[in-house]
């Protein structure tokens, strides 16, 4: 296959056109060129000497000889060709063989050669940075920015050495790195030095280097900028930076400071809130990993506000999400912090709402069981005489209509029921003070175990209980602990009538806590009833009061413990009582 554009044209028309030819011409198909006319091709500068040149080409002694022209592509684009003619024959007939070489390339790199060394010239005497050639400890080229950015004239710095510019363990250094890298087969190599002026002082440079060759050895070829200023700055920077850090390390509230959603910087009480362990953990990350999803779109809109003010935001409620999964209700405030490491950040102050929303939650309930106690107190008296008369009468009608026993006794169980919820009133009337003394909690718990046993086994739920070795004793009173664990293990029973297994485990953990926890695997309860537990009369036993956990709330408290549950539909339901070990001091209600 032909290099050059072999073509053959009969009577001005083209008949026969190599591949080299049709791609020349931009053409696809054979069929696209055959039968046209060869001046479709002809740049119109040319067109009138063309059959001139062809037949002085013919003419020729010398057939070799090529001719500059100009042709046009089927795009109409011009190329550069050197032709020659040939007379032939075709189907019998004279036709003339044009034999074509497009030298488009290679003029235009001729002139690009040219442009380039006028505009390498250029570019090296008037570039804004400092151009240097190095061989042999010596400057064999510089620019004029250079030498003004040493402080010397172009001729001075072709007569000094390397040493009079950098120190010796600067360029050994850079020698070093690349010796090496040029092992390795690198072939660019950054500068990050300090230079020597002629009066002696220090400045900065930052660039980048090749080598190459230069008189038939190899050289260094790079261009510095003096990033002084711009060192100075970033040490200042820098300098701002760690005193903002300082100052926030020790302030006594959590702070994270972010750019653009990033983190930049969280202080210790920060990390504990989100449960991270190391500043490394969160340096990059967004700030949205931490939000939950239900703010993201308030936070984003409050970044924007933020960043076009200097007025902090007033503190508003938040839900973090912690390193462990768990969720934390915070409040956060935040303010524009100004030129931190050279641009405008966030500072956000953080503060954990869990145990002011605990201290709001015992407030409620404290006032809410005050109430009860209050409405108790007036009128527990009132009805426990009706209840009385009630109780005595339908005894003596029992016994005088015997024929209908089945009336009064359902009247005898509805009075009794009513006897009990008044009791109930009445325990939350009155307030626990005396009776508190050591005791060890094992005999308390299965002292309860034994009464319920039998109901257990009537509804087929096996009792398993695990003591820990250290067997722990409770400042208490003992009654109102067996009160409680009778109404929760019971509760936990009641939950299984079809069977099963109620769990009661006792731990003494570190932090001076014995944590009781009673484990059923009954229906589990909603998780929207899950935070009302212990209201009055919210249960969801048929012939509940809800009492029972009100009751057992206020004694955990009042023997200064923490009465929790946690439920999973289907699964069954865990109530964890933590109660201080040895703890003497006064107990009593508030």
């Amino acid at each position: 296959m032909l290099p050059d554009g072999l073509i053959v044209v009969l009577e001005g028309n083209i008949v026969f056109a190599n591949h080299a030819m049709l791609t020349m011409l931009g053409i696809s198909n054979f069929d696209d060129i055959i039968g046209d006319p060869i001046n479709k091709f002809i740049h119109p500068e040319f067109m009138e000497r063309f059959p001139a040149m062809i037949n002085y080409l013919i003419l020729e002694a010398n057939p070799s000889t090529f001719t500059y022209y100009e042709l046009l592509r089927l795009d109409q684009e011009a190329i550069e060709v050197e032709m020659r003619a040939v007379a032939v024959k075709f189907d019998g007939k004279n036709a003339v063989q044009l034999i074509i070489h497009d030298i488009t390339k290679q003029k235009r790199m001729e002139a690009s050669l040219l442009e380039k060394e006028y505009l390498y010239k250029s570019l090296m005497e008037n570039v804004v940075a400092g151009v240097f050639v190095g061989l042999r400890d010596k400057i064999v080229y510089a620019n004029p920015y250079l030498a003004e950015m040493y402080g010397y004239t172009v001729e001075e710095m072709y007569a000094i050495s390397v040493n009079d510019l950098m120190d010796q363990d600067e360029i050994n250094f850079h020698k070093s790195k690349i010796l090496s890298g040029m092992g390795i087969g690198l072939s660019q190599f950054p500068i990050k030095s300090k230079g020597i002026k002629k009066d002696g002082s220090r400045i900065y440079l930052e660039g980048n280097s090749t080598v190459i060759m230069f008189n038939g050895e190899l050289s260094l070829l790079g261009t510095v900028q003096d990033v002084t200023p711009k060192r100075e700055k970033e040490k200042l920077l820098m300098e701002n930076a760690k005193l903002y850090q300082k100052i926030i390390k020790f302030v006594p509230e959590p702070i994270v400071m972010s750019d653009q959603g990033i983190v930049l910087y969280a202080n210790k009480l920060a990390l504990e809130v989100l449960g991270i362990e190391s500043e490394a953990k969160i340096i990059g990350t967004s700030v949205f990993e931490f939000i939950h999803q239900s703010h993201h779109a308030l936070t984003l809109e409050k970044m924007h506000l933020i960043m076009s003010t200097d007025e902090a935001t007033p503190f508003e409620e938040r839900v973090l999400i912690r390193m462990d999964g768990k969720l934390l209700d915070v409040e956060v405030s935040s303010i524009r912090i100004n030129n931190y490491l050279g641009k405008d950040v966030m500072l956000s102050v953080i503060r954990d709402l869990t145990d002011r929303k605990r201290s709001e939650e015992v407030l409620i309930r404290s006032e809410k069981l005050s109430a009860i106690g209050q409405l108790a107190a007036g009128v527990a008296h009132e009805i426990r005489n009706p209840l009385t008369a009630l109780k005595g009468f339908t005894q003596l009608l029992s016994s005088k209509y015997p024929e209908n026993p089945h009336y009064f006794s359902i009247m005898a169980n509805e009075i009794d029921r009513i006897t009990l919820i008044v009791n109930e009133f009445m325990t939350l009337a009155k307030p626990h003070f005396a009776n508190y003394r050591s005791e060890p909690l094992e005999p308390i718990l299965r002292s309860v175990l034994s009464l319920l046993e039998t109901q257990a086994i009537l509804i087929n739920v096996e009792l398993k209980v695990c003591f820990d070795h250290t067997r722990p004793s409770i400042f208490c009173n003992v009654d109102q602990l067996k009160q409680v664990f009778l109404n929760i293990i019971k509760n936990a029973l009641e939950a299984m009538p079809q069977g099963g297994e109620v769990v009661v485990t006792v731990a003494s953990l570190e932090d001076g806590f014995a944590h009781i926890r009673i484990i059923d695997g009954g229906p589990g309860i909603p998780e929207e009833l899950i935070s009302k537990i212990g209201e009055p009369f919210l249960t969801t036993k048929e012939k509940g009061t809800g009492l029972g956990i009100m009751i057992s709330n206020r004694i955990i408290e009042a023997h200064k413990g923490t009465l929790q549950i946690s439920s999973v539909m289907n699964e069954g339901t865990v109530v964890e009582i933590m109660l201080p070990i040895e703890d003497q001091l006064t107990i009593g209600l508030g």
